[in-house]
């Protein structure tokens, strides 16, 4: 596999190799709450059973049930040849994901990418964030990148910095020339900020702010905002905010002065 990935990404010329990120340690507290649940439905259905109340034994066969589901499908995903062999391969002009004998390559000059972090609202922590990336490869087919790869917070900042580095001149030059930039369904211009068929010049928008994964965009004088979506829609995020935060300032400065 590691010949293969460094042919396809001499082949599509994204130059200098940076690093390689493998699948994540495996959770070694799940196993024993999996065991746990499995235990409790056990006895629960027992004495459901035995003291003769269906209705506890029942809820006991759920939990058993549930447990032991739970049990196969981290087994499966586990022991599958994808997390033995899935890999990560970043390159100056893009990167490779691997696995399943299967190579994908991704530039970042011509990629779009959508991100999706959602926080746990038990757990805080690292430990309890979910990351999802689905990215563009060159053949024009989405690739998923999940938090079973080691790092995703590391790897998932390289790869929107890479994207960001390599299509945000192109974009502002697109600006400059008076062409109109779609982030869909947001869309912008050197002059107005859009979506759908209804715009606002920047010198009213009044903040770009994210919240629990949602984008809103304030407009200043207006209770509604002009858009509120998940922010695992906008396509290229990390270039439309870049652009946007310029045409604002830039719009905030014309109007001071």
């Amino acid at each position: 596999m590691t010949e293969a990935v460094g042919v396809a990404a001499e082949r599509a010329r994204l130059g200098r190799y940076l690093r390689t990120y493998r699948p994540g340690p495996a959770d070694a507290g799940r196993p024993l709450v999996e065991a746990v649940v499995i235990a409790a439905g056990i006895v629960v259905a027992s004495i459901g059973f035995v003291v003769g109340v269906p209705a506890v034994g029942a809820l006991g066969i759920v939990a058993l049930l549930a447990g032991g589901a739970w049990s196969l499908w981290d087994v499966s995903r586990s022991g599958s040849a994808h997390r033995r062999e899935s890999r990560l391969d970043l390159y100056e002009q893009g990167m490779v994901a691997s696995g399943e004998g299967q190579v994908r390559v991704v530039r970042y000059d011509s990629t779009t990418v959508r991100r999706k972090i959602v926080h746990s609202a038990k757990d805080p922590a690292a430990e309890g964030i979910s990351y999802r990336y689905t990215i563009v490869d060159t053949d024009g087919e989405p690739v998923v990148l999940r938090h079973g790869i080691e790092c995703p917070r590391q790897w998932g900042v390289e790869i929107e910095q890479g994207i960001l580095h390599a299509q945000l001149p192109v974009a502002q030059a697109a600006l400059d020339a008076g062409q109109r930039l779609d982030f869909a369904p947001m869309w912008l211009t050197s002059r107005e900020l859009g979506t759908g068929s209804e715009s606002v010049p920047w010198s009213q928008v009044g903040d770009l702010a994210v919240v629990g994964g949602w984008l809103s965009v304030r407009v200043r004088g207006r209770a509604q905002p002009l858009e509120s979506l998940p922010l695992c829609l906008m396509p290229n995020y990390v270039v439309f905010r870049a652009l946007a935060e310029r045409l604002h300032t830039t719009s905030v400065t014309g109007a001071a002065g």
